[in-house]
């Protein structure tokens, strides 16, 4: 009997042994009959996975009879089959355009889309590709909830402005922005086609990590990497042509300008000196080609002299690939753009390697490299009458010839003196030379299973080269027959990053990742300048040619910062989680007392469709997670030294060097300190329509400002930690699979935030500060306007009108109306930050075909016209130009207008005060791309040996609708409509190859 029961206990044993190690072989494919490469077959019971291989094949341990497995790859909609114990699987997944980004890149790691707690944005490879753009920042807009991307010039270039959910600091809010991990100034410094996933951390579950720099928020730019198999070889090639994407400005033509200064001039001397319409006509003939003279060779448009259709090539290949052992991407770039202006462009001639060697099962070394040049031609944006926008729009006029008839170079304008804009261009030139390296090496190794030490050191240099040549020929430059002034700004980041990781799962259903780390981040800058004047010749300018020795200057700086890291996430059953981490960071930007920082966030998630009692809803409500998050971030001041008391070294005194206390000392400053709270809720629909839901309050406390003291002290203010700003907003993003069959897929991506951003408090002693048109007022937008109220125009003599707003007893605003702006009294009125933006954008795929499009919007804000504090002078400077829109000024008794009389000298000029007339809604809807390809059938290609040609044509700002029309609403700085060039409308056609 003993030896029966022995017997059946070891043949249970070796049954149940039999029984756990089952091995589930299979083989995924796509729709297409392709092996995929790197699936995760997932068995949701037990927690064991597997990765597919070059092959598309997998094996995965442990696999029972009912188990369920879930497939997920990058790029295909997730799939989940019962095992019934067959031996092998095949498996065909089909493509998803929306959930390309299942395992999302996160601070110091990546996780699956499905577990996130935290508040992130992504942007894949295949939408950016799609878009086609020249710079990367462009590929954002519109396309990820919160952030905002704003860009003053569109000078070949020029870098965009970016915002993640609000204005958190007076200091700047510009969100830290790291490619591979490695921290640099500008998005559009990368490759489009090197990018494999931009990733916009928000709140601070994500963004706490980073610490000291993370309170505007963290954009992670990963760039691509070689996969196993055999070489992939990509190559792209694109041309296009670009042009004003609105009217820029218009101005009155020479012969409209000649007839409204006439008029003009008439009017004043019936107004101001009581003349007879005889005597004033007298006035006007005799006058009248002092301003507006018909030009030898007929009236100039001067935008056929300073502007030209803009042009672009770009072409790029790229060669990846690899084993089991040893992956590599390497890839080359070069691009070149004329800008439209004369004279304007960049070439741009860039490498990368990122290279990854397994050199066993514990060790992994890695290498990423960029080396980049850049050669630019830049010119002045600012009020220069020699910058072509200003120049054209101001102080240049269609009376003006270009040329003498003798055919030299006119020099004698009505306004501009002997400013020439044409010949500037012509011979003055500013040029940008721009030499990069950025380097990072790294090794990881696996001390036991999951138990991972990566060790990354990254060398980031940068070298940049200025010339400005003033030409002696030129009115820049014949006051001191030529000056060239020179300059080498020099920069070097040196990041040495150490990361402790763990992953493990404890008795199947409780899974665990902890990271530590260690940093040491320094940042080295040098920049010197000098110029020389009087060259004996034109043609050769270099410094070393000037007899006229001028100035001379140049400083050196250095910032250290060391941080210590942590992080842990949670989750039982992938179904409740829990996150935490917790950063402190050391600063030499700080006094001893004060250097160091202290950060952290938590978070949970609750996967309510995991549960029992929603399995019923299960038919049509396919995911619903809960979030929250609560943390605090940091930002550091920009002055490197702004605790020290320092002495200046650059004074004089009867010719010997002396001293003088340029900054007061302040072992009181600190950090900023940024409180943010996110709630969440995404949600799924008939496994068809994705949504997410995020409310968000963000409140910077610490604000660095200028605190004013007495000038007895030698300083008009002092810089401390002493406001507060705060926001708060909601933003929805909804994605459809509109229709998904064999031939025919549609998709779209649906997303609007709303921000509303105050003041909570300033120095504490003060509620108010003024700048320029703007007011920064406690309990108001950070960028509210503070001018004099205009009300209209008086119909019976075409008189200006304003509003006195004086208060009353009980602070109310008397609406008192005058004529004379002295009288009125600013006050603050609109707010810069617009209400809600977002976009709008569809992908269609049709057999061969392909289109995508994307809409982007903004309503509530407003912006300030500050060009036209120049430009509407409304006849008190007749010498410049006039807008076009002066055409519905006042004329005679009765006229409902905004625009006054036109008349020479005017009593108040409208040009002298800051009015609301000048305030316009910044509302916009832009078609801000369309891309439409056609990819040629694959058993055409490979008999060529191709894999894939793609031809397409894209547009770029093709249409825009805004509800004022004048200048573009995106051509806006900081809620000032400005100088700089505008968006451009470009068009491109381009091929893309792959073998």
């Amino acid at each position: 009997m003993k030896n029966k029961i022995i017997s059946i206990l070891c043949a249970m044993a070796i049954s149940l042994t039999a029984f756990a190690q089952t091995n589930v072989k299979g083989v995924v494919t796509d729709k297409n009959g392709e092996a995929v490469t790197g699936a995760m077959v997932l068995n949701k019971d037990n927690g064991k996975w597997a990765v597919t291989d070059a092959a598309g094949a997998f094996e995965l341990e442990g696999a029972e009879k009912g188990q369920n497995l879930e497939i997920t790859c990058m790029g295909y909609v997730d799939f989940t089959v019962s095992y019934k114990g067959e031996a092998t699987l095949n498996i065909i997944l089909q493509d998803d355009a929306l959930q390309l980004e299942e395992t999302v890149v996160i601070g110091y790691g990546s996780v699956r889309k499905k577990d996130l707690t935290g508040s992130v944005g992504v942007l894949n490879s295949q939408l950016i590709e799609q878009q086609s753009t020249a710079q990367l920042s462009q590929s954002l807009q519109g396309t990820i909830p919160g952030l905002q991307v704003t860009r003053s010039s569109s000078m070949p270039g020029a870098s965009a402005s970016l915002q993640i959910r609000g204005v958190t600091s007076i200091n700047g809010s510009s969100p830290l922005i790291l490619v591979d991990g490695m921290a640099v100034s500008s998005i559009d410094n990368v490759a489009s086609d090197d990018v494999e996933q931009i990733t916009v951390l928000k709140d601070a579950a994500s963004a706490s990590i980073y610490g000291a720099r993370a309170a505007a928020g963290v954009i992670l730019i990963t760039t691509k990497r070689g996969k196993e198999g055999k070489p992939a070889v990509a190559v792209k090639a694109d041309w296009g042509f670009s042009d004003f994407a609105m009217d820029y400005r218009p101005i009155m033509s020479g012969e409209q300008r000649r007839e409204y200064i006439y008029n003009g001039l008439k009017t004043g001397q019936m107004i101001n000196e009581g003349a007879t319409e005889e005597e004033a006509k007298e006035y006007a003939d005799k006058n009248i080609d002092s301003y507006a003279p018909v030009p030898w060779c007929g009236y100039i448009d001067w935008d056929d002299i300073l502007f030209q259709k803009g042009n672009h090539q770009n072409y790029e290949a790229s060669v990846s690939g690899g084993s089991d052992r040893f992956k590599y991407y390497t890839s080359l770039a070069y691009l070149k753009q004329n800008g439209i202006t004369a004279v304007s462009g960049l070439e741009r001639i860039s490498g990368r390697v990122n290279a990854e060697y397994k050199a066993n099962k514990r060790l992994t070394l890695g290498v990423n490299m960029l080396m980049s040049h850049v050669n630019q031609d830049v010119y002045s944006e600012g009020t220069s009458y020699t910058s072509p926008f200003y120049a054209s729009r101001n102080c240049v006029v269609p009376s003006d010839a270009v040329y003498n008839e003798d055919g030299s170079w006119n020099r004698e304008f009505i306004r501009n003196d002997d400013r020439n804009p044409l010949l500037s261009l012509t011979y003055d030139h500013r040029r940008e030379y721009i030499t990069r390296h950025f380097n990072t090496i790294y090794g990881e190794y696996e001390f036991i299973p999951n138990l991972k030490l990566k060790s990354t050191l990254s060398y980031d240099y940068t070298v940049n080269k200025g010339d400005y040549w003033l030409d002696p020929r030129t009115s820049n430059g014949d006051d001191v027959n030529g000056e060239l002034i020179k300059n080498i700004y020099e920069r070097s980041k040196l990041v040495w990053a150490n990361q402790l990781s763990y992953l493990a799962t404890i008795a199947e259903n409780h899974h665990l990742d902890v990271l530590a780390g260690y940093e040491i981040d320094d940042q080295y800058r040098d920049y010197v300048s000098g110029n020389r004047m009087n060259f004996a010749t034109f043609n050769k300018p270099s410094l070393s040619n000037g007899a006229t020795l001028g100035d001379a200057g140049g400083s050196s700086t250095r910032t250290r910062m060391i941080s210590y890291l942590s992080r842990i996430n949670y989750d039982y059953m992938n179904k409740y989680y829990f996150g935490g981490s917790f950063r402190t960071d050391g600063s030499s930007r700080f006094a001893s007392g004060n250097r160091w920082g202290k950060f952290w966030s938590v978070s949970g998630a609750w996967r309510m469709t995991e549960e029992t009692f929603m399995k019923p809803l299960s038919g049509w409500l396919s995911e619903l997670k809960l979030r929250a998050s609560y943390g605090v971030n940091g930002t550091l001041p920009t002055d490197y030294y702004g605790y020290y008391g320092l002495l200046g070294l650059s004074e004089s005194y009867i010719g010997d060097p002396a001293f003088s206390l340029s900054q007061i000392a302040n072992d009181q400053l600190s950090w900023e300190t940024n409180y943010n709270l996110n709630l969440g809720i995404d949600f799924r629909l008939w496994n068809r329509i994705d949504v997410t839901v995020e409310y968000y309050t963000r409140t910077t406390k610490d604000l660095l400002m200028d605190y004013p003291i007495s000038m007895t002290t030698g300083f008009g203010s002092y810089l401390l930690n002493i406001g507060e700003v705060k926001n708060k907003g909601l933003e929805i993003e909804v994605t459809s699979k509109n229709f998904q069959t064999k031939d025919f897929t549609w998709n779209t991506t649906f997303n609007i935030s709303h921000n509303k951003n105050k003041i909570v408090k300033l120095d504490g002693t003060q509620t108010e500060i003024v700048s320029g048109a703007q007011i920064h007022q406690v309990g108001s937008p950070y960028r509210t306007f503070y001018v004099i109220e205009f009300a209209g125009i008086n119909p019976d003599n075409g008189k200006p009108q304003f509003y006195t707003n004086t208060k009353d007893a009980d602070g109310n605003y008397q609406k008192v109306i005058t004529e004379n702006p002295d009288e009125a009294k600013r006050i603050p009125m609109k707010h810069a930050e617009p209400n809600f933006t977002g976009g709008l954008s569809n992908t269609l795929r049709y057999k061969w075909f392909d289109l995508n499009f994307m809409i982007s919007y903004q309503f509530g804000g407003y912006s300030y016209d500050t060009w036209a504090q120049k430009t509407e002078h409304g006849g008190d400077d007749l010498e410049a130009n006039i807008p076009a829109y002066y055409s519905q000024s006042w004329k005679k008794p009765g006229d409902h207008t905004n625009y006054e009389l036109f008349m020479e000298a005017p009593d108040y000029p409208m040009s002298s005060y800051s009015t609301s007339r000048r305030l316009h809604s910044s509302d916009f809807i832009r078609l801000k791309n369309l891309t439409f390809g056609f990819t040629f059938p694959k058993e055409w290609t490979r008999k060529c040996g191709i894999d894939n040609i793609r031809l397409y044509a894209s547009g770029n700002n093709l249409l825009t609708w805004a509800r004022y029309d004048q200048y573009d609403p995106e051509a806006v700085s900081a809620g000032s409509a400005i100088w700089g060039t505008p968006p451009l409308k470009t068009i491109t056609f381009g091929v893309n190859i792959n073998f």
